[in-house]
Formats: C-alpha cells, sequence, structure tokens
C-alpha cells in the first residue's frame, strides 16, 4: 500500500510533539525567558515646544481642508458624469 510512510513520519512528528509538551514549563518560567528576550520595552518620545505643537497642529487642520475640498470636488464631479451618462443614455433609448 502506498503513503506508509507518510503515515509513519506524521506519527513519528505526533510523539514527538507530545514528548515536548510533556516537557512544557510553568506559566511563570515561560513569561520570565520571554521578559528576559524581549529586552527593554519603554518607549522613548520626542520632546515638542508648546509653538511647535501649535504649528503641527495648523499643519493637520490645513491638510484637513484641502482633504475635504478635493473630496468635494471629486464627489461632485462623479455625480455630474453620472447624471451625463443617464441623460445619454435616456436620449439614446428613448429618442
Amino acid at each position: 500500500m502506498g503513503g506508509e510512510g507518510s503515515m509513519a513520519h506524521a506519527i513519528q512528528s505526533l510523539k514527538q510533539n507530545r514528548s515536548l509538551l510533556k516537557k512544557s514549563r510553568s506559566f511563570k518560567e515561560l513569561r520570565n525567558s520571554y521578559l528576559k528576550w524581549s529586552g527593554d520595552t519603554q518607549l522613548k518620545f520626542k520632546e515638542v515646544s508648546p509653538e511647535e505643537m501649535a504649528l503641527i497642529r495648523l499643519k493637520i487642520r490645513e491638510q484637513y481642508k484641502k482633504d475635504v475640498r478635493t473630496e468635494i470636488i471629486i464627489y461632485l464631479i462623479s455625480i455630474l458624469l453620472a447624471l451625463g451618462i443617464l441623460y445619454f443614455l435616456y436620449w439614446w433609448i428613448f429618442v
């Protein structure tokens, strides 16, 4: 019969996985080893003066206004284009 070798390999890998599970450590040991491995995880942020923060906010607001304007223009163009296509189809079918 074919496939006997692959089944033997599957059984062998299951046995190995089971033996690894039996050797498993406690949660506390795993946590400690993970913390040791990960190292220092503190974030360091840049310091920004209030004046710079105000400039950043102003730039963000200006960019938002610009984005809103372009979005409105795109919507208007797409609506006019859709209405033009519908008018053309109406004129082509019924007239």
